[in-house]
């Protein structure tokens, strides 16, 4: 007679609703293990087993697990302080998530106010365990703490922006990138005006409004279940932030043009280039992962766009490029990069990248823009950009190429060309030449983008 299968669920799956703290726990240490980002940790832990967590204690996890991550050093300083640990040094990422005590300590004092309820209703010992924690943190000085754990940043994070901005403007932008992120959309010119959208959104009951710069973008103060709303299903609107769309903007896009999306990633840039081109010329999208691109087929068929030819490559030296160069009008490298610029959506970003990193992108950018920079054809333009708040990986390559390749290529004023695409108040968005943007002053994801000309 055969034994009983031991059952492959994970603990997290087996949690019961007296669980929930241990749970919580579980779900920081997950994602600090950064095998998968935090959605799909919480889609994978709660989606799975008896479900035996209600959707409110659900919905409450996930805003805990994100506002842990926003300011992982205070809490973690605070933790150790109730733990009694005197003089308590930076964040240790590997120490942390092998000590499941203090991911349960730092995830209760994490755990937002307003989702409490959700807490007590499932388990009311942790709730009271919560807010007895949160109580005696407030009475520590959080002004003891080492600034990393004031303002919630990595210290190699820290200096570098403090280095950019001055040690009086980098409160706020830490502060900014605490926040959650509002939900900025593009409407397809192809199918709707702007506010023809808007009207249509308002309709279905949510408050949205006109960006500030982007001419085609709108905004939701939070995030908004789109699917199913006719405006979406029918493609009139995209998710897409506002930066993202003024680095498109700076792209000049136009009727009949060819067109190279050399980093195509999710695809959102290809979608707002084709509709820029009206789906006319030929849109190139490149990208080194299929399932993006797989993903990307359903999006260009519900956007209405006939002309994208979606590629997937080895990388910048890959053969098949070849029959392009020197034949493209627009190229667009939005290059991979360390997402600082978004870490309002990706917190767990702060962590997951060090000095090395920075290092790695800052190498791989130069490659990929040396070797995108041989498909622009004489007269054309090249535009390099990327999601990073750091010198290393924008202004440096940007200074790295002009160096490389001054005598093929022709800096060209971001301003004059935001301009140029009818977007507002331009002179407010731009740093010298270059478009730079930051969430505490543009109220958008941090995003940087240079551009040239080829030389005739």
């Amino acid at each position: 007679m055969g034994h009983p299968r031991p059952s492959r669920r994970s603990p997290t799956a087996r949690a019961r609703p007296a669980e929930a703290l241990a749970l919580a726990a579980d779900l920081l240490q997950q994602t600090l293990a950064f095998r998968q980002p935090p959605d799909a940790v919480l889609a994978h832990a709660l989606g799975q087993g008896p479900r035996r967590v209600g959707q409110r204690l659900r919905q409450a996890l996930g805003d805990t697990l994100y506002a842990a991550l926003r300011a992982l050093p205070r809490w973690h300083w605070l933790a150790r302080r109730l733990r009694g640990e005197e003089g308590v040094g930076l964040l240790d990422v590997a120490a942390l998530r092998a000590d499941a005590p203090l991911c349960r300590a730092v995830m209760a004092l994490a755990w937002p106010a307003e989702a409490l309820p959700a807490l007590r209703e499932s388990d009311p010992a942790a709730a009271e365990e919560a807010q007895v924690l949160q109580a005696r943190a407030a009475a520590l000085d959080l002004a003891a703490a080492p600034k990393a754990a004031r303002l919630g940043l990595p210290e190699w994070l820290l200096q570098r922006l403090q280095a950019r901005l001055g040690p009086a403007e980098l409160p706020s932008l830490a502060q900014a990138l605490h926040q959650p992120a509002q939900v900025d959309l593009r409407v397809n010119v192809l199918k709707a005006r702007r506010a023809q959208a808007q009207a249509a959104l308002q309709a279905h009951g949510l408050a949205v409004t006109p960006t500030p710069h982007a001419p085609h973008g709108l905004r939701l103060p939070q995030r908004t279940r789109l699917a199913g709303l006719q405006p979406y299903e029918e493609g009139w609107i995209e998710v897409q932030d506002e930066g993202s769309q003024l680095i498109v903007a700076m792209v000049g896009a136009r009727r009949g043009e060819t067109v190279v999306d050399f980093c195509a990633g999710a695809g959102g840039k290809t979608l707002a280039l084709g509709a820029a081109m009206r789906d006319s010329g030929r849109l190139y999208a490149f990208d080194t992962v299929p399932r993006r691109l797989l993903a990307l087929a359903p999006r260009l068929a519900r956007a209405g766009l006939n002309s994208v030819v979606t590629l997937q490559i080895s990388g910048e030296d890959d053969e098949r490029l070849q029959r392009l160069h020197g034949k493209a009008d627009r190229v667009l490298v939005d290059a991979p990069c360390t997402g600082t610029g978004t870490l309002r959506r990706h917190p767990e970003l702060a962590w997951r990248h060090d000095p090395a990193s920075v290092a790695r992108h800052a190498a791989l950018q130069g490659r990929i823009l040396a070797a995108a920079a041989r498909l622009v054809r004489p007269g054309g333009r090249l535009v390099y950009a990327t999601c990073s708040l750091l010198d290393e990986e924008n202004e440096d390559v940007a200074t790295a190429f002009d160096a490389a390749h001054g005598g093929a290529f022709e800096p060209l004023p971001a301003q004059t060309l935001l301009e140029e695409a009818r977007v507002a108040d331009a002179a407010a968005l731009v740093d010298g030449p270059y478009l730079r943007l930051w969430p505490h002053r543009h109220g958008c994801d941090g995003f940087f983008a240079a551009a040239w000309q080829r030389r005739d």
